[in-house]
């Protein structure tokens, strides 16, 4: 299971392996949140995250300083970003 770790910011944390089931609450959550900007966006990623059952453990998105939330919720967006891309044959 792919692991986000950044010791600096204090985040550790562990999510399963991304299926449907959990991409599509997760978009379904950020696009509920439309028009949210800066730490409230990051807030509503983490959120939508949690909602969609990502994180092994659930996580408190409020308790995260606001450069971990940032840092974790563009590294999320990323990894759904790459688990997309289709391969080339």
């Amino acid at each position: 299971m792919p692991t986000f770790c950044n010791d600096e910011l204090g985040v550790d944390v562990e999510v399963v392996d991304i299926l449907q089931r959990q991409a599509v609450p997760y978009w379904k959550a950020l696009q509920a949140a439309n028009g949210a900007s800066g730490p409230e966006q990051w807030g509503v990623i983490l959120e939508a995250a949690n909602k969609a059952k990502w994180f092994t453990k659930k996580i408190e998105p409020l308790d995260y300083s606001p450069a971990a939330a940032r840092w974790l919720a563009e590294e999320l967006a990323l990894h759904l970003l790459e688990l997309s891309t289709i391969p080339e044959a």
